[in-house]
This record gives C-alpha cells, sequence and structure tokens, in this order.
C-alpha cells in the first residue's frame, strides 16, 4: 500500500459559503493522476448542508477522485462530519500517519483504542446533540460574513502550541507499528506549515476558507512534499513546494 502515488487534502469544507471550492469537479487538476486520494475529514461541511445534500457533495468529490486515476479514495472523520459514523479516525501508511488532527487539540479519554477514543471525541464533543446544524440559523450569517474577512493565523495562533506537539507525539508512539511514525499530516487549524516534534514531522493542509492558505500532501516512494495550492477565481492549481521531507 505504500508504494502507491498518494495525495492527502483537507478541510474542503464544500457546501459552506465562505469555501473557496464551489464544485467538486473543481478538484480534477490536483487529484489527476494519483492512485490513492486521502481526504482527511472536513470536505464537505455537514453543519452547513443537509444530510442529503453532504452525501450528493460526497458522491461528486469521490467521482472526481475516481475519474483522474484514484483505485483508492479514503475518508476520514473530521469534527464537521460528526454527524456521520463512517471514515477513518486515522490510518498509518508506510510511516506516515494521516488524521484529521482535531484530536491533537482536545483530551482523550485514557480507555479503549485510539480509534475509538477519537470516535468518543467526536460523538462527545462535535456530535448533533451539541452542534446540531448552523445551515438555518439566520445569526451563524452573520458570523461566517465576519470570519471570512479575519486572516485564520489570527484566529488561531496556537495551532502549534507545545501541548499539541506533546500529544502528537504520544499519540505517534502509541501507533506505531513495526517502524516508527516518521511524519504526521492533518488538517483542521487551517493554518499550513511544517514543524518538528522532536523526531516527528508534522504536516499541516491548511484550509480551503477564503480567509486561509491550503496546502496537499504528496508522496511518491520515499519522496513527500508539501505544496500549496493556488486558488484564483476557483481555479485550484498547484503552486510552489512548502516542505519537502525523505521518507526512507
Amino acid at each position: 500500500m505504500g508504494t502507491l502515488r498518494t495525495l492527502a487534502l483537507s478541510d474542503l469544507h464544500l457546501g459552506r459559503g465562505p469555501s473557496c471550492l464551489r464544485e467538486a469537479k473543481q478538484l480534477r487538476p490536483l487529484v489527476d493522476g494519483f492512485e490513492r486520494v486521502l481526504l482527511l475529514g472536513d470536505i464537505v461541511d455537514e453543519w452547513y448542508v443537509s444530510p442529503e445534500r453532504a452525501g450528493e457533495l460526497a458522491a461528486e468529490v469521490d467521482a472526481v477522485c475516481r475519474s483522474g486515476g484514484a483505485k483508492e479514495v479514503v475518508w476520514f472523520r473530521g469534527n464537521h462530519d460528526a454527524n456521520s459514523s463512517a471514515g477513518a479516525e486515522y490510518v498509518l501508511l508506510a510511516g506516515v500517519l494521516y488524521l484529521h488532527g482535531h484530536a491533537l487539540f482536545h483530551k482523550l479519554s485514557r480507555e479503549g483504542d485510539a480509534a475509538q477514543r477519537m470516535a468518543d471525541l467526536n460523538r462527545r464533543k462535535f456530535g448533533p446533540q451539541r452542534l446540531g446544524s448552523r445551515k438555518d440559523k439566520a445569526h451563524w450569517s452573520l458570523i461566517e460574513r465576519a470570519y471570512e474577512r479575519i486572516p485564520q493565523e489570527w484566529i488561531a495562533p496556537v495551532a502549534w502550541n507545545p501541548m499539541m506537539r506533546l500529544r502528537a507525539r504520544k499519540l505517534a508512539e502509541e501507533l506505531q507499528s513495526d517502524e516508527p511514525v516518521r511524519a504526521m499530516v492533518f488538517g483542521h487549524t487551517h493554518v499550513p506549515g511544517a514543524k518538528r516534534a522532536g523526531e516527528l514531522e508534522l504536516l499541516n493542509l491548511g484550509g480551503w476558507m477564503s480567509n486561509a492558505t491550503a496546502c496537499g500532501f504528496v508522496r511518491e516512494g520515499s519522496h513527500a512534499k508539501l505544496l500549496r495550492i493556488r486558488n484564483r477565481r476557483h481555479e485550484p492549481r498547484w503552486s510552489e513546494t512548502v516542505h519537502e521531507l525523505r521518507l526512507d
């Protein structure tokens, strides 16, 4: 599984007003040529669309990925996906741990395996009983208009805080198998970049909201890189390399 040409994307928030992605078909230039596409949560924003529409948008995204050549399309659960029980909590592939990332910013229970503890977090903190839907709440439209005018880096100044790095290292140690976790790829905070936590590489994919910057993680064999995505006139294209790493 580790040999497939792999792409990871996160936090598209398709269906939400300030998202830079208007239609799933706009992803085609990014996903074209990848054999595996990992969608790390909050791809369709279930807080702002009906369950029926969320299902339609997810099917469109899946179809675009497969039309670009993907043999595998793996969906993950983010905090905006907590109304659904579908999707992976994390996946470990050839030394790289992929997850949405909200588990790094919220305390997990101490009992059970990591997948169950992350699912418990979704149900306890982000589930429908706590949040419900925002799509029909008038005050959220005002909040959204204010939100999209503030750079995400101002909203999430502690995206790389010491506690988050400590939780990342502990989670990597818990989930490693016959080889150590070399890198962790995630989103959630919409603040992209690459940092280190000891020997662990941390790579954040940012977000697709109008006040954020999006990146994609590309892996071909032992070579991997974090690439910025340019999105002018709602036409996403690959841009410059933010970070490169070898995973020999």
